[in-house]
């Protein structure tokens, strides 16, 4: 049997040969593009916890990306309903009720 440090080794020289000194041939991370719809609701969502009490502010500000004072802005339009969001449409809220 061949001793399997020796495979390895001819396996990573193999890889280098073909993809260079890193083994790899280029980024595995993903190109930003900004944030997604998907993202837009989780963050909504996990404000909402926060407002509700189920999350910590820390944790809700961890998972958001969001600055303190920026969730508890958000928290507080949820809470408080159009008075405090007059940029958000009544009826909108009253069709997002119904449901």
């Amino acid at each position: 049997m061949t001793d399997l440090s020796e495979v390895r080794k001819l396996a990573w020289k193999t890889r280098r040969e073909k993809y260079g000194p890193r083994g790899n041939n280029g980024s595995y991370s993903r190109p930003a593009t900004g944030p997604c719809s998907a993202c837009e609701r989780m963050t909504a969502l996990i404000v909402r916890l926060y407002a509700e009490g189920c999350a910590s502010e820390g944790q809700a500000a961890k998972a958001t990306g969001l600055h303190r004072i920026e969730l508890r802005r958000r928290a507080d339009d949820i809470m408080n309903g159009p008075a405090c969001a007059p940029d958000i449409d009544p009826a909108l809220i009253e069709e997002a009720e119904r449901r």
